[in-house]
């Protein structure tokens, strides 16, 4: 179940890491453990909103600690917020539970209720980088970097001073073909990278993402390729990985280019 993979996350920030890391985001009259991690550098760059996906293979708890260790190496402190997949009922058996949403799967979830939380977690996110100068950006994979998009597009959120998105889509054609304008027509700086093993969803816009963003001009735009061989790491590593490292160096990249 998506709440089950979702609740483990929660837990085990609760449980492993200490009180004074941890920070409770409100969100809907809930309470949402989020782990924060302080940069570790003199100087202080600002906050990078991380949104951590418990079922993903890349942009998970663990792959999340990884990236914040490069950028709290940097200057960055590192807000890491479990997201809750959208679920579905199925129409032909409408008392069944709800199915956790999968990265691959040509079900159609529940875009509002997805929408309006993702919206919630980024506005209480957005809160607590108040209480950090310099620069926010926020980092998302997949169907909640698509509904982050469009919440950017429509004005419901404050555009961050960058957006990373990994792999961006939503398993429905003209939604995910709107990604590609939205891209283009975007003002914030956007690193896009391309996963090809994520979704066939978002492999479909690659190409059409870059030349769109080519042809509206689009100041501040990269896109890069994620390939299957590099990983963001996995629970099972006991020592540093150095191709988990990859994701952190390429957003440090990013922002070296931005001027920050």
């Amino acid at each position: 179940m998506a709440w089950t993979a979702y609740g483990a996350v929660a837990d085990d920030i609760a449980r492993y890491f200490p009180e004074q890391q941890i920070t409770q985001l409100t969100v809907l009259d809930k309470q949402i453990p989020a782990l924060t991690l302080a940069s570790r550098h003199p100087l202080s760059r600002g906050v990078a909103i991380v949104l951590v996906d418990a079922e993903s293979q890349s942009l998970n708890l663990d792959g999340g600690l990884i990236l914040a260790d490069t950028l709290t190496e940097k200057g960055w402190h590192c807000l890491l917020i479990p997201v809750e997949r959208p679920a579905v009922t199925p129409s032909d058996t409408p008392d069944a539970p709800p199915k956790p949403i999968d990265n691959t799967t040509s079900m159609a979830p529940d875009y509002d209720s997805f929408y309006t939380s993702i919206l919630g977690l980024t506005n209480a996110a957005y809160g607590y980088a108040q209480q950090h100068r310099g620069y926010t950006f926020v980092i998302a994979e997949g169907m909640t970097s698509a509904v982050l998009i469009d919440a950017f597009q429509r004005g419901a959120l404050d555009m961050p001073d960058t957006l990373v998105t990994l792999g961006a889509f939503w398993p429905e054609h003209d939604k995910n073909q709107q990604l590609i304008d939205w891209l283009a027509q975007s003002s914030y700086p956007v690193l896009d990278l391309n996963m090809p093993m994520l979704s066939q969803w978002q492999s479909f816009t690659a190409d059409a993402r870059q030349t769109a963003a080519k042809v509206s001009l689009k100041r501040h735009y990269r896109q890069r390729q994620l390939f299957p061989t590099v990983g963001l790491g996995n629970a099972g590593a006991s020592l540093p990985n150095p191709t988990g490292a990859w994701l952190g160096q390429e957003i440090y990249s990013w922002l070296r280019y931005l001027g920050w």
